[in-house]
């Protein structure tokens, strides 16, 4: 299990299986993250792919303020996120564990938001 941190969001949407170089069947319907993630283990942010609940994923952005729009199926952001927003979401600890890589971006799936 590795320790994460969102730094970015380039856009979130409802988990297509279609794009992935392995199988995954989430027990629960999971959201698909893309964006950058700070990896504390080896302290590296990478462009990579975050699987989470709906609820998580309201714990990761409670009171933050970020504007999501609705988009072709994918919320992307409404305006970038400041200076001040990216420092509010990337305190949030998330536990995730590595599942494999699609493409280019490494794969996690979030076990607990805390």
């Amino acid at each position: 299990m590795a320790e994460i941190h969102i730094t970015d969001i380039n856009y979130i949407e409802i988990n297509s299986q279609n794009d992935l170089g392995f199988k995954y069947k989430p027990e629960v319907p999971k959201l698909k993250l893309v964006g950058t993630l700070l990896l504390s283990e080896s302290e590296d942010e990478e462009d990579s792919v975050l699987f989470l609940t709906q609820k998580q994923l309201n714990q990761v952005l409670a009171g933050k303020d970020v504007d999501l729009k609705l988009q072709d199926d994918r919320w992307l952001l409404g305006k970038p996120l400041s200076k001040d927003q990216i420092k509010k979401v990337g305190l949030v600890d998330i536990d995730a564990d590595f599942m494999g890589v699609s493409g280019e971006l490494k794969c996690f799936e979030a076990v607990k938001v805390s």
